[in-house]
């Protein structure tokens, strides 16, 4: 097997793949054995009919069939395992010679871009102390008395009221744990400023020229967060636009730089966790498909309405994603 890349942008390739003979050979056989064990003849038992007796019998158009299945399947895997391709889309299929004696065809290839990354490991980004006020916690606690309140009577802040929140002995008890969500929530939203200003230093120092793919699927991914988060309010997404007044394409081009940046971060973090051998168990995402499951009263429900395999690809990217948020936080400090 000969093969030739040719790279047209960053994203972009055209590979031509060239079967000799010889090559075309070995699928025919291959084809001739698969097709010998599915076939069934009076006297022998499926799989076992000889092979001779088995090439008179097999129809020659789905030999040549399968052997050119085979020779493309097999051949396009080897090249791309060889180059160490990451193939996003394929298309523009032609075969430009397809005879006994050779098969030449080409595929376009949509592949993850190759860019140089900044220098990840030596960006520094000061975190802030947290601290939580009388205050802040005060608003909490009058927050919940007015949750609790009983034909317009709000509860007295005691002993009583800590009590019949469940666990807590005394108020003292209630405003300790207050505080220390208070407290943790600040540093969560903490970490998250210093990692999201990390990976912005990264992306203004990298230049990547993102799939146009990759940003269509982004942006149908914050149509639909719009759409899910305009039926949580009551609101349709037609009714939306006529209310702003923008048509769905003009809403998209407004967002098309946005969701570049956000394809650009994407493979930074997906490049960071393949220097860094980054990964996530299965267990871990297993766990967590688990956890989404339990919205649901049993699985057969929950394969009604979601598709289990995009949703377990979908964790695990996320999972993996703060894993390298959480080690360029680390880097940074």
């Amino acid at each position: 097997m000969k093969y030739n890349l040719k790279r047209n942008k960053p994203y972009e390739l055209v590979l031509t793949i060239d079967l000799d003979k010889t090559d075309l050979d070995l699928y025919l056989e291959e084809a001739r054995k698969r097709l010998a064990n599915e076939l069934k003849l009076d006297g022998f038992r499926q799989g076992k009919v000889p092979a001779e007796i088995a090439k008179d019998k097999l129809d020659q158009n789905q030999v040549l069939e399968t052997a050119f299945n085979l020779a493309f399947r097999q051949s396009f895997a080897d090249v791309l395992s060889k180059e160490k391709l990451e193939v996003i889309e394929t298309g523009d299929f032609k075969v430009k010679d397809n005879s006994s004696e050779k098969l030449v065809y080409s595929v376009s290839l949509i592949v993850f871009p190759k860019y140089k990354l900044k220098d990840y490991k030596n960006i520094k980004v000061a975190k802030k102390e947290t601290g939580v006020s009388e205050g802040e916690v005060e608003a909490v606690l009058e927050s919940i008395r007015k949750s609790r309140a009983a034909s317009g009577a709000v509860p007295e802040l005691n002993d009583e009221f800590a009590k019949s929140l469940g666990r807590f002995d005394n108020v003292a008890e209630l405003k300790a744990n207050v505080s220390e969500g208070l407290k943790e929530e600040k540093n969560m939203k903490e970490s998250q400023r210093v990692q999201a200003a990390v990976l912005d230093k990264i992306a203004e120092g990298t230049r990547i020229d993102p799939p146009p793919v990759l940003v269509i699927r982004q942006l149908d991914q914050m149509m639909l967060d719009l759409d899910s988060d305009l039926h949580r309010q009551g609101m349709e997404l037609n009714l939306f636009l006529a209310k702003i007044k923008k048509t769905e394409v003009e809403l998209r081009d407004e967002w098309k730089k946005k969701a570049e940046l956000l394809v650009r971060k994407a493979l930074i973090l997906k490049e960071i966790a393949r220097l860094e051998k980054i990964e996530v168990g299965d267990e871990e995402v297993k766990g967590r498909v688990n956890d989404f499951l339990g919205n649901f009263p049993n699985l057969a429900e929950a394969e009604k309405k979601i598709d289990l395999v995009k949703l377990a690809d979908q964790i695990r990217q996320i999972l993996l994603n703060q894993k390298v948020l959480v080690f360029l936080e680390r880097e940074a400090l």
